[in-house]
């Protein structure tokens, strides 16, 4: 059994003899009763003094910061950019999903406004479950479905959705139900194909109707309950998708239409994995084809043998490098 460790340290003085000094304090609080609380460190028995409390947490990702976009910043949205979608498809979502800029509105924000709904893009709104009831706002927007984004509890219980309102006005009605925010990550693809399939199907409604498209053709009100978190999120994530906007630039963009939007921590590091999927996405058609695997047939040779010298698998392999290991 190893001896006690000693209170103080001592050491040679040539004039006073033997001199004493305080054993350096624990940074940890002796109130800690945690096994690793007593355990010996390096910086312990150094006397090194840590600057302020010890913490055994798990490390904690880094915080993203949204920096406030200038007053006389301008941003034009690139064109659709979003996959798995036709040819015929993608032009008319380009056409459909255009001409849409950076009008900053932070300078002159309301607080009475968090109430209403805002057009984040010409085609999009953004608002709480209030602007869903308010009929006669929907009808002078021209509101033409209404997506809601709500918890799975919510919607067994019908607190919140859309269908009455859109019953009373003729329009289209969705909800997307998450049990939690960990799930919206799984469901800003199957959201994002519910707009734009709207807006296809709005499309071809009016050229076969009349021959000619309005812009918009038609108008879809995101919300969840404050129209603040759940529903902004995923309007950021569908400008990612669309667009190919970075995470910071698209919240910017909708900052500054809905100024009262609220991202915490974990919805940012949630659309920055959602922004890592989609540049994977967008790599993956670029990648070079995989080389297929060789068959037995190409190592035969002509009596039906395998080629045991290997100089024709050499030269393929090995043909067009530079530095080759034997001579």
């Amino acid at each position: 059994m190893s001896a006690p460790m000693a209170s103080t340290f001592r050491g040679p003085n040539p004039r006073n003899g033997p001199i004493q000094a305080p054993a350096p304090q624990r940074y940890i609080s002796g109130l800690d009763n945690r096994p690793e609380a007593n355990m010996n460190t390096l910086s312990h028995l150094t006397g090194a003094q840590a600057s302020t409390e010890y913490s055994w947490r798990a490390p904690s990702p880094p915080h993203i910061y949204i920096p406030q976009p200038k007053e006389d910043e301008t941003l034009a949205l690139p064109a659709f950019t979003a996959m798995g979608y036709t040819e015929e498809e993608k032009a008319i979502l380009v056409e459909v999903t255009g001409n849409n800029s950076w009008i900053g509105r932070a300078r002159d924000w309301k607080y009475s406004w968090r109430r209403e709904s805002q057009s984040i893009l010409t085609f999009l709104q953004l608002g709480p479950s209030c602007a869903a009831r308010d009929l006669t706002a929907l009808r002078n927007d021209g509101v033409t479905m209404l997506l809601v984004i709500r918890s799975t509890m919510t919607a067994a219980a019908s607190l919140l959705s859309g269908d009455r309102a859109a019953r009373a006005l003729g329009i289209e009605s969705a909800a997307v139900d998450v049990a939690s925010n960990n799930e919206l990550i799984a469901a800003f693809p199957r959201a994002t194909r519910i707009i734009n399939d709207h807006l296809l199907s709005q499309y071809r409604r009016h050229m076969a109707a009349t021959g000619s498209v309005p812009q918009p053709c038609g108008k879809v009100l995101v919300f969840c309950e404050s129209g603040n978190e759940r529903s902004a999120a995923f309007v950021v994530a569908f400008i990612m998708n669309i667009y190919g906007l970075e995470l910071i630039p698209a919240i910017q963009y909708v900052q500054s239409q809905r100024f009262c939007v609220a991202f915490d921590d974990d919805l940012k590091y949630m659309l920055n994995s959602y922004q890592d999927i989609l540049k994977a996405q967008r790599d993956v058609p670029s990648a070079p084809p995989a080389k297929p695997k060789r068959r037995r047939d190409d190592i035969m040779d002509e009596d039906g043998d395998v080629d045991m010298d290997g100089k024709g698998d050499d030269e393929a392999r090995f043909g067009g490098r530079i530095f080759v290991p034997f001579q």
